[in-house]
C-alpha cells in the first residue's frame, strides 16, 4: 500500500489562490504533488505570481482574475479556467475571512454588511462546488473538494456573520457529501485557527499564543497540507468532515496541566498550585 501523495495527470481549482497566504500555499502544494493548477482571485497581479510559480514547478497553470461575489464573472473564470486546462478533479474554495468593517456586535449588526459576509464566504462557494461537480458527473469523472471553514463556525464574539457563513458553509458541505457520494465525488472542509497570513497579520504575537495548546499560530503550509490529505487517494474513505486544524484551540483549554479557572475547591487547588 503506497502512501505517496501523487496528483499527476489531475486538474485542480483554486479559488482565492494567490496573495501569499492559504490560497497561495494550496496551490503550489497541489502543483508539488504533481497537479496541474487553475486560480481565481481578484488581483491580477496575484493571479500572474501564482500562474508563475506553480508553472515553474513544471506544472500547467492559468490565473484568472474575477470579483467571486459577482456569479456572471465567477462562473466565467470557472468556465476560462477548464478550457485552458481541462475539466477539474480537484477544488479548493479559500476566499473568505472577515474584513475590518465586518466586526460587529449583535445588538447593532448592519445588515449589508452581513449579505457581504455571506456572499464572500459561503454563497460564491456553493456556486464553484456545484458548477464543478456538475462537469464531473456529466463526465463520469470522480472528485474531491475541500471548502475552507474556521474554528469561528463555533462561535466568534464581534463576528456572528463570518461564523454563521461558516457554519453554513458546513452544512452545505456535508449535504453536497451526502448528493454527490453514488458519483464518487467527496466533499470536506478545513477549520483553520489563527494562521500567519499577510491580511491576517504575521506578526508572532506570542501573547496571544499562550492561549493555544501548540504554543504557535498556525501557517498557511499548515493548512494546505490538511487539505491535501483530504484531496488525495489517502482520503478516499472520507467525506463530510471537518478537520479543525488549530493548534488544538476547540480543545477547550490552553493546554498543560494547570487547574481550570473554574476549579474553585480550595482543597483541590492546594494540592496543584
Amino acid at each position: 500500500m503506497g502512501t505517496t501523495i501523487d496528483l499527476s495527470g489531475r486538474n485542480a481549482l483554486v479559488v482565492g489562490g494567490g496573495g501569499g497566504g492559504i490560497g497561495t500555499a494550496m496551490a503550489l502544494t497541489l502543483a508539488d504533488a504533481g497537479a496541474d493548477v487553475a486560480a481565481i482571485t481578484y488581483v491580477a497581479e496575484h493571479a500572474k505570481d501564482t500562474e508563475d510559480r506553480v508553472r515553474a514547478l513544471g506544472r500547467r497553470s492559468i490565473g484568472v482574475v474575477a470579483d467571486v461575489t459577482d456569479e456572471t464573472a465567477l462562473r466565467a473564470a470557472i468556465a476560462t479556467a477548464a478550457a485552458e486546462l481541462g475539466p477539474f478533479r480537484h477544488l479548493v474554495n479559500v476566499v473568505g475571512g472577515a474584513l475590518p468593517d465586518d466586526w460587529w456586535r449583535t445588538a447593532e449588526y448592519d445588515m449589508e454588511a452581513f449579505d457581504r459576509i455571506v456572499s464572500r464566504n459561503l454563497r460564491y462557494a456553493v456556486i464553484t462546488c456545484r458548477d464543478v461537480a456538475r462537469a464531473l458527473i456529466d463526465s463520469g469523472q470522480t472528485g474531491s473538494f475541500v471548502n475552507i471553514s474556521s474554528v469561528a463556525a463555533r462561535g466568534a464574539p464581534l463576528l456572528a456573520a463570518y461564523g454563521a457563513s461558516k457554519a453554513g458553509l458546513e452544512s452545505f458541505s456535508r449535504t453536497m457529501a451526502l448528493e454527490w457520494a453514488p458519483y464518487g465525488i467527496r466533499v470536506n472542509l478545513v477549520a483553520p485557527g489563527t494562521i500567519k497570513t499577510p491580511r491576517a497579520g504575521q506578526g508572532d504575537l506570542s501573547d496571544a499564543a499562550q492561549g493555544i495548546p501548540l504554543r504557535r499560530r498556525g501557517d498557511p503550509q499548515d493548512i494546505a497540507n490538511a487539505a491535501l490529505f483530504l484531496l488525495s487517494d489517502l482520503g478516499d474513505y472520507v467525506t463530510g468532515q471537518t478537520l479543525a486544524v488549530d493548534g488544538g484551540m476547540t480543545l477547550g483549554g490552553s493546554g498543560g496541566d494547570q487547574l481550570p479557572v473554574f476549579v474553585t475547591n480550595p482543597a483541590v487547588r492546594a494540592r496543584f498550585e
